[in-house]
């Protein structure tokens, strides 16, 4: 079962030490490319820092310990909208999520490269987020998620430098550290969530062993490994997300661009993929990402349309209570099982809280496809209920910056 993990009160307290130091943040360019595969073999590079014009301060969301609004209050839309985290092109947020925010028809947004090209630009988008989320019928912190998981893989300038290859071999002192740096770092630019992270042992052969995004092979050191990660980003006030469960380590492709086939035994997958996200789990991580690959072992659809996998295997079997999202919604590994909406509704039936994709259209495609879904009994309301109470429960423990 995951430890106990009082996270509200810790970031909020981790809010009021940033806003006494963040005047202290310079801005940059963003690391890697906004939704593209990042290169293999070349380090990330930055662009000069320049000096912001404004001082940029995290606020907090006054976190409440009562509950939401009855649930019979709610309607199929909110429900829906609580499981889309919305992308959008270019620097500034556009108007229309803005009002799925205020309509509570959104619960959040995922931050690219191009989303990024300073700090104080992310700061006045994150408050302008925050505002139209506390105007929203259940009024509770925006989730603002990006990728920094380190070395190429970084959103923002800034730790982790390394790769995580390179993490691992250096210690879970190291990671730990470098972790809270991350979050430190992400804050004041408006980021509460990171997508990392990641859980996956890196295979010899795959995309993401060409890429250092592994810690390792080892499935007890890259546990500890993952270990660390977490709580550093806990001690430095950001939410965790273990990714890509059960396992990518093995992919030679990234179902970012194609799909894939993950061809190990289910007691491979058992003995070796599966202990570090375990591990992360008993490390109170908040999130876990279901992969979009399919695992033949365990049932014959990919893992992100999977209840074998989503709620029997992760939800039950290994007690993980947090939040279950998808990888990258609009990809041809998730169009292989049909349209985005109907692709969403299986989903959800599978055991996926939250959604996110790569780019604007599919915010609202899979929100009005849930919010159907749900009102014709598709998706069972209680089922819709729990997903929103657990969505709830993350987003009232987030800083809002």
């Amino acid at each position: 079962m995951p430890l106990a993990h009082p996270r509200p009160a810790r970031f909020l307290a981790v809010a009021f030490v940033l806003s006494l130091s963040a005047c202290s943040q310079s801005d940059s360019a963003n690391i890697t490319s906004p939704r593209t595969t990042p290169p293999t073999t070349q380090p990330a590079t930055t662009q000069p820092a320049t000096t912001p014009s404004t001082t940029v301060r995290p606020t907090t969301v006054p976190v409440s310990s009562s509950t939401t609004r009855p649930a019979a209050a709610r309607s199929a839309d909110e429900l829906a909208g609580a499981r889309v985290v919305c992308s959008y092109d270019g620097p500034d947020v556009p108007d229309d999520l803005l009002t799925r925010l205020r309509q509570g028809k959104a619960a959040g947004v995922l931050w690219y490269g191009e989303n990024l090209p300073d700090v104080a630009t992310a700061a006045r988008n994150a408050t302008a987020v925050q505002n139209a989320a506390r105007a929203a019928p259940d009024p509770a912190p925006a989730i603002v998620a990006t990728d920094q998981e380190g070395g190429a893989i970084r959103r923002i300038p800034g730790p982790p430098e390394a790769s995580a290859q390179t993490l691992g071999a250096q210690g879970t002192v190291v990671i730990h550290d470098q972790a809270k740096a991350a979050a430190l770092a992400l804050l004041p630019w408006g980021v509460n969530v990171d997508l990392a992270p990641v859980a996956d042992i890196g295979h010899t052969g795959s995309f993401e062993a060409a890429q250092q995004r592994s810690f390792g092979t080892d499935p007890t050191s890259v546990g500890a490994d993952v270990v660390a990660f977490v709580r550093g980003l806990h001690d430095g006030g950001v939410a965790a997300t273990l990714k890509h469960f059960p396992g990518l380590g093995a992919a030679t492709t990234n179902t970012d661009v194609a799909s894939s086939v993950i061809d190990v035994s289910a007691a491979t997958l058992r003995a070796t993929d599966i202990p570090p996200f375990s591990a992360g789990i008993g490390a109170a991580a908040d999130l876990v990402m279901v992969s979009s690959a399919q695992y033949p072992a365990l049932d014959s659809v990919p893992a992100v349309v999977s209840r074998a996998i989503a709620h029997d295997l992760l939800r039950n079997q290994l007690n993980f209570t947090g939040v279950i999202v998808s990888d990258a919604f609009d990809t041809d590994a998730v169009a292989a099982v049909g349209p985005i909406g109907t692709a969403a509704i299986a989903a959800a039936n599978a055991g996926v809280d939250l959604f996110i994709s790569r780019h604007a259209p599919p915010c609202a495609q899979i929100q009005e496809a849930l919010a159907a879904a749900i009102t014709d009994g598709r998706i069972p309301r209680a089922d819709a209920e729990a997903s929103y109470e657990r969505i709830m429960k993350l987003r009232r423990g987030l800083i809002a910056g």
